[in-house]
């Protein structure tokens, strides 16, 4: 291992604990693809073309009746529902009060908690019994946890996360995940010894799961997107997994956000890289995994890729935007601001959308030395966040979302709030996409 796991001195060993992410879907995946090659359950006797609100109909439920009614778990765990994420919108508490995970799924649409939703009724178990039953036990992966206070309690150690604060110059302690329990999206935690079992069954076609499941789970579904990092060409889609050919050679692969999951069939190569940290550690292990892919594929020098400098780009250019986000969100507006129909004072208020729920406007900071910002923190959220309106000019603002543990900006929205008949704040529209976002995820 390399690195700490926790400040100061506690090093990072193979047997460390790690939140595997969104890796957690290959395993929810193969579950399913186990449940369906049985034939033992009557609710999957449509397979994969099986509807997921056939199976947990209180508890799934989208826009509109139609396509409630058709979209199946192939299209959930292929992720080509056509349907925006609205990851802002994850919900954990309301009203001080901890949600299920049916109250999530109907709160948000969150079609790969849903996977997790569907194991209840499909198995007679959760999803993390069943995992445990079907995937780690005849693996003996005794070292993978579903749930974040049992992974605490472990005799492995479980890494804590860190980001580094520019403005203190010192590193600050990120809190650990909430909510993992049934999430078939991301609740696994477990180190590289207990996934490297778990690549070795997929490489090598081995038990627990038959011929035909593992042909399943190799199954390419749809086009998703293409993309340079890696190398022109498009990346193919299925049961969790990403496929692209690379240098040559087809390479199975899943880039979470604390993970790297690669595989070379034809090879029988598979490298695990697990870190402390979303977004940065993300880009440090990927940075490392090619490293060693390209040294195993034995890659000239001056073919190989520039990831670290691929995600510099791409980080430069995030930033680059978010500093122009007044330009983006408004191209045309006057040289000179027109002032707000409405003070700062006059917009603080409570704010309901049936998706997003509820978005409680304060007023913080210096009011008499007009330093004050309209801030709404969302505590209640699975990633906490807090949106700080910046104004642009009459009723249009610049809605920044800020993450609460890093104290850094990842995004921004449009704002426009409405003014009622009898001059009062009567409502605020938030466009939920700006440019270069792949779906619109439209207005609330």
């Amino acid at each position: 291992g390399f690195g700490y796991a926790e400040l100061p001195d506690t090093k990072i060993t193979p047997e460390t604990l790690f939140f595997a992410g969104s890796t957690t879907k290959t395993m929810t995946a193969a579950a399913l693809a186990y449940m369906i090659d049985s034939k033992n359950y009557s609710f999957l006797q449509d397979g994969w073309s099986t509807p997921i609100s056939s199976m947990i109909r209180d508890d799934f439920v989208v826009g509109n009746g139609w396509t409630m009614a058709h979209l199946t778990l192939d299209d959930a765990v292929s992720h080509w529902t056509g349907m925006a994420p609205h990851d802002f919108a994850w919900m954990c508490t309301e009203r001080g009060m901890t949600l299920t995970p049916a109250e999530m799924v109907n709160t948000v649409t969150t079609f790969t908690w849903s996977w997790g939703m569907s194991s209840r009724p499909l198995s007679g178990q959760w999803l993390r019994d069943h995992l445990r039953k079907t995937v780690l036990e005849p693996l003996s992966m005794t070292a993978t946890y579903c749930d974040t206070q049992h992974a605490m309690d472990a005799p492995e150690h479980l890494a804590s996360g860190y980001y580094w604060d520019a403005k203190r110059q010192e590193y600050g302690l990120m809190a650990f995940d909430r909510i993992r329990e049934d999430n078939g999206a991301g609740f696994v935690i477990s180190n590289v010894v207990d996934y490297a079992k778990w690549l070795k069954c997929l490489l090598y076609e081995t038990e627990p799961f038959s011929k035909q499941s593992h042909k399943d789970i190799r199954k390419p579904r749809v086009l998703a997107y293409s993309e340079e990092q890696t190398g022109p060409g498009g990346v193919l889609h299925g049961l969790g997994w990403q496929q692209k050919v690379v240098h040559g050679v087809l390479v199975y692969m899943y880039g979470a956000t604390e993970a790297v999951f690669t595989g070379f069939p034809e090879h029988k190569y598979g490298l695990i890289t697990m870190t402390d940290l979303a977004t940065p550690g993300n880009a440090a292990e990927e940075t490392i995994a090619w490293k060693m892919i390209e040294d195993k594929l034995g890659v000239p020098e001056d073919e190989r890729f520039d990831i670290s400098g691929h995600m510099k780009a791409a980080a430069d250019r995030q930033a680059e935007r978010i500093g122009s986000a007044a330009d983006i969100l408004y191209p045309i507006r006057p040289d000179r601001p027109l002032p707000s129909p409405l003070n700062n004072s006059q917009l603080v208020g409570t704010y309901i959308d049936e998706g997003y729920r509820v978005l409680r406007i304060d007023e913080e900071g210096s009011t008499d030395a007009g330093q004050a910002t309209l801030i709404a923190r969302r505590s209640d959220m699975v990633f906490n966040y807090q949106l700080r309106f910046r104004h642009v000019s009459g009723s249009f603002w610049v809605v920044e979302i800020w993450y609460d543990d890093t104290h850094s900006q990842v995004g921004f929205w449009g704002g426009e709030f409405r003014v009622g008949v009898d001059g009062n704040a009567s409502g605020l529209m938030v466009h939920l996409s700006s440019e270069g976002a792949e779906i619109d995820e439209g207005f609330v």
